[in-house]
């Protein structure tokens, strides 16, 4: 069962009585347009709603948590099967995506093996 919980000191007319509840205790016996327009208002909470409210938030976080890590795997999958080894100037092996990367580092080896005129 739900519980409207006020959030604020609330004055309602109880049995024709003016009562004021304050925060954190049970609103009672009120009309369901009282008890929207608390909740509209942000004066008062249903625990119900709450709770329901955290459980969705914390699936969605968790889906969307999913699709992220499936999207950068997916990504560095791509990232790997486009990847050309490079030999870099001083004759170590790099892995690289870059194209012009890779035909940078190509002509730096060849200008490296030349020997210098005299």
């Amino acid at each position: 069962m739900s519980k409207l919980i006020a959030l604020v000191a609330t004055a309602v007319m109880v049995a024709g009585v003016r009562t004021v509840i304050q925060p954190g205790e049970e609103l009672t016996d009120l009309n369901e347009h009282d008890e929207r327009e608390l909740k509209l208002a942000g004066a008062a909470e249903n625990t119900a709603d709450t709770a329901a409210k955290v459980k969705a938030d914390a699936r969605a976080a968790a889906a969307t948590a999913a699709e992220f890590e499936a999207a950068r795997q997916r990504a560095q999958q791509a990232q790997a099967s486009t990847a050309t080894a490079v030999t870099t100037a001083d004759g170590e092996g790099v892995a690289s995506a870059d194209p012009a990367k890779a035909a940078s580092a190509a002509p730096a080896k060849a200008a490296a093996k030349t020997p210098a005129r005299k």
